[in-house]
């Protein structure tokens, strides 16, 4: 699901760069916190909503790829370039220099990352603390 939705927090004044031999970035891409029990998600994971992504990452597709912690974010790292998302909060769940390999699926519009256990809890953590968001069991 693309777009606004209950149980999808948006990680407001995010940047995301798409690299891929040259660095762009993506103007109106938005980065959602898409909470399990909320609009069809069964685990908790990050949206990010560009239809440019889809070059990296069709729709249905996906494979495990790693994820890695950078100043400022995170940057998903795929054979063709990678994706860099710019959100100080996100180093709450990966700091600069952690890294791990997860499943990052392909949806039409975009891509959603699901991460380990560890980091759902962080990501839970973070829209209870910061959206003030009660995720259930």
């Amino acid at each position: 699901m693309t777009g606004p939705a209950e149980g999808k927090l948006l990680l407001e004044n995010t940047k995301v760069l798409l690299v891929s031999g040259r660095e762009e970035l993506l103007e109106g891409c938005e980065v959602y916190i898409h909470v399990k029990g909320y609009s069809l998600a069964r685990v908790t994971h990050l949206d990010v909503e560009h239809p440019a992504l889809n070059k990296l990452l069709p729709p249905r597709g996906g494979g495990f790829r790693r994820v890695e912690g950078v100043d400022g974010g995170l940057q998903v790292v795929f054979r063709a370039g990678r994706v860099v998302i710019l959100n100080p909060l996100l180093n709450r769940v990966l700091m600069p220099g952690e890294w791990q390999v997860t499943w990052v699926g392909g949806k039409y519009g975009g891509i959603y990352i699901g991460f380990r256990r560890e980091q759902v809890r962080l990501l839970e953590k973070l829209a209870e603390e910061v959206f003030g968001f009660t995720v259930g069991e």
